[in-house]
């Protein structure tokens, strides 16, 4: 799940990458959004040992994209 999430936090930055969408938006908030979109997601899905671990997760490669 935490590889899966991260994949489409990724993909859906190499598309703003590729479209070349920086100059109107700020980068670190919208891998924020992303990851809490993510996060908002697997709640649904998941427990909450699984939910905190996925948060972990997201949160330290998050700040390696940033």
């Amino acid at each position: 799940m935490e590889k899966n999430a991260l994949n489409r936090v990724k993909a859906q930055l190499a598309q703003l990458d590729k479209e070349n969408k920086w100059v109107d938006i700020d980068r670190d908030e919208v891998i924020d959004q992303l990851i809490y979109e993510e996060i908002k997601a697997a709640s649904y899905e998941l427990d909450n040992e699984r939910v905190g671990q996925l948060v972990k997760h997201l949160i330290e490669e998050s700040e390696k994209l940033k």
